[in-house]
């Protein structure tokens, strides 16, 4: 092969090792804990600390909850990996079922649900309440909840586990 037709073949290498290392040098983004939209009240630091490393406080701002909702909320966020010390669990849940309360746990309507509601209320991941939604755009309304078995990369039990508490409408 000649020199420039040699050249030319090594230019894709090249590009894909300098998108690499360009990529390699960037620093991840990380969310930067912040209490922004959160009302002021005892417990709102830690608070802010526990949860908002991994979403913003708007996440706990559009849902309503029991104290046995939050509890098991906050269980949840703990078995994906939050770090809530056995001392911080109480001030995290007095804070958001002072500030957060609802009357009842409400259903979980699949069919209207934000994706902020599918990841907080339903226990979804990022992913998979954004594959329920666009599922949902892309098909329409879902009859009944064993229509999620149909979505794409979304965890089923965990549907089948909150039956309870979700319903479609």
């Amino acid at each position: 092969m000649s020199s420039p037709l040699r050249a030319i073949s090594c230019i894709p290498a090249l590009m894909f090792i300098g998108a690499t290392a360009i990529a390699a040098l960037q620093a991840p983004q990380l969310l930067v804990p912040s209490g922004e939209g959160l009302p002021d009240g005892p417990g709102k630091e830690v608070t802010v600390k526990t949860c908002g490393t991994c979403h913003e406080a708007r996440r706990a701002a559009s849902v309503r909850l029991t104290r046995e909702g939050w509890s098991a909320v906050i269980d949840g966020m703990i078995k994906r990996g939050a770090k809530v010390s056995d001392e911080e669990f109480p001030i995290v849940l007095d804070y958001l079922s002072t500030h957060f309360l609802g009357e009842a746990p409400q259903p979980l309507n699949v069919n209207t649900a934000t994706q902020i509601d599918l990841e907080s209320a339903g226990g979804l991941l990022r992913r998979e309440a954004s594959a329920v939604i666009q599922y949902r755009e892309k098909h329409g309304r879902f009859k009944t909840l064993d229509d999620l078995k149909k979505v794409p990369g979304l965890d089923f039990k965990k549907i089948d586990s909150r039956r309870d508490f979700m319903t479609v409408m």
